[in-house]
């Protein structure tokens, strides 16, 4: 696994009087890895900072951080569901959060760190659903980057309480009432997973199937893109040779998806964007995907409200040093999410909430 560690050290001449800041973000799920593969990675990236704070700062300050350190490594919780973790020390601050989103492992040793560290150590890859549709029959299969991994299979004679073969004749002669059933029973199984599970879906079909799915599904904004093919039986490995070519931009995919999300959050009412109305909803704890600018998360001071200019309010040894780093804790203690966007993306805006739970991979 890929591991970025910060070389932003003193020079050897400047080394004595500065105080180490060590920050650690990497994947932990322990519901899905053996404990002892988790243990092995929190040690490796323990030595590695072990490794670089004893050439680069006090050495009576680096032995407290490293001491707190491990004692950190030592409590931590391994009965979690979450999916990664970050790890801030310093010798007069600690803290640790457990996170809903995907990370790049990156070690941080510094004079100082900041909660802004998750966003850029946040890793986009590939996850989507395909669902494939036939008049006899539909699948569901979970996406990944190399991969599909089929979840469920619906049969058509399954829809109504009458003989199955009237069923599946009904279906072949046309009958636009059983179509319209089955498809919704369908899109109410597409509906279930994408509440656990809210990622982009491609739809894959014939003509009149995708046109009668885009009739009845209440899951069109989740849709990123609509294949007319003549699905036959394929399986996995075809199937995403299939698709393979509209997911290799995952970026353009990501960014197409969270249009249409911000799009239905709007006419819900459901967004809020500028400092002063997100700060109010994360106040109250309805903020589950919070959208910023790179230009704000690289330099917070673009925005202007009368609360961050109170210099008292943030500690200067804390990881919240700016309203913008405060926003981000809260938005991530309540189980949300949080994403970095290029300017243009939210319209001249640097920051906006979505005030539901969405998730983006």
């Amino acid at each position: 696994m890929k591991t970025r560690i910060s070389n932003t050290l003193p020079i050897a001449d400047e080394k004595r009087g500065h105080w180490p800041s060590v920050s650690i973000i990497l994947p932990f799920e322990p519901v899905v890895e053996r404990k002892d593969d988790l243990q092995k990675r929190l040690q490796k990236a323990v030595k590695r900072v072990e490794w670089e704070i004893g050439t680069g700062y006090d050495e009576d300050l680096a032995d407290l951080v490293m001491l707190k350190l491990r004692k950190i490594i030592k409590s931590l919780n391994f009965s979690t569901f979450k999916k990664s973790i970050a790890i801030y020390v310093s010798p007069v601050f600690e803290r640790v959060l457990y996170l809903n989103i995907p990370v790049e492992e990156t070690i941080t040793i510094n004079e100082s760190f900041f909660i802004r560290d998750i966003v850029y150590a946040r890793k986009e890859e590939p996850a989507f659903f395909l669902l494939v549709l036939s008049e006899r029959w539909s699948s569901l299969y979970e996406g990944k980057a190399d991969k599909l991994v089929k979840i469920k299979t619906n049969g058509a004679g399954n829809v109504l309480s009458i003989d199955a073969g009237d069923k599946i004749k009904n279906a072949e002669d046309n009958d636009i009432s059983f179509l319209n059933q089955f498809i919704r029973h369908v899109d109410e199984g597409l509906s279930i997973m994408l509440s656990a599970i809210p990622v982009p879906v491609l739809v894959m079909g014939k003509p009149k199937m995708l046109d009668t799915f885009k009739l009845v599904t209440v899951n069109g904004n989740s849709v990123v893109e609509y294949l007319e093919v003549n699905p036959g039986k394929r399986n996995e490995q075809d199937l995403y040779k299939m698709v393979e070519s509209y997911i290799k931009d995952w970026d353009k995919v990501r960014i197409k998806h969270l249009y249409h999300q911000l799009e239905k959050a709007t006419r819900e009412g459901k967004l809020t964007s500028g400092i002063s109305a997100v700060q109010e909803s994360v106040a109250q704890q309805r903020g589950k995907l919070l959208v910023l600018s790179k230009t704000v998360v690289s330099n917070p001071d673009v925005l202007e409200g009368a609360d961050m200019s109170a210099p008292d309010r943030f500690n200067k040894f804390s990881c919240v040093r700016h309203a913008i780093d405060d926003i981000i804790l809260n938005v991530l203690e309540i189980g949300g999410d949080t994403i970095m966007v290029e300017d243009d993306v939210l319209g001249g805006q640097h920051i906006a909430l979505v005030i539901e739970r969405h998730q983006y991979y």
